[in-house]
């Protein structure tokens, strides 16, 4: 497995929701943010530092992304491919991998939730 690398200067994007999952990656420096949107409103989901792994998610599911991430600071990442990761994924027990799935999924869930939530409540005290 080739280790590539990418860069990424503060306040880039990295990764938008809703685009096709081609990688995952593994912060080498830096540090990340989580977030998702919906109009102008942003739902912050997690700040990620050195050694954290995103993008796993949609990789596994062979989906899209669920999130927006961008660069909090000048940030290096680890490019993990689908190839390489479906490659781990292989020598691993098929229980860890079920388990994994059933993770991700209520993740994802939960992601959704939060997101609706925060809306409405958004829209709520809108409206006062």
């Amino acid at each position: 497995m080739t280790k590539k690398t990418v860069h990424f200067k503060k306040g880039e994007r990295i990764i938008t929701k809703g685009d096709e999952a081609t990688n995952a990656y593994m912060i080498i420096s830096g540090k990340v943010r989580v977030f998702l949107e919906e109009d102008s409103k942003q739902v912050e989901l997690a700040h990620l530092e050195k050694d954290s792994i995103f993008g796993e998610t949609a990789i596994f599911t062979d989906q899209v992304y669920g999130a927006n991430i961008e660069a909090d600071e000048d940030t290096e990442l680890f490019i993990i491919t689908r190839q390489s990761f479906d490659e781990m994924l292989k020598g691993s027990d098929p229980v860890m991998r079920a388990l994994i799935r059933m993770l991700i999924e209520r993740l994802k869930n939960t992601n959704e939730a939060l997101l609706k939530s925060e809306t409405r409540e958004f829209m709520d005290i809108a409206f006062i």
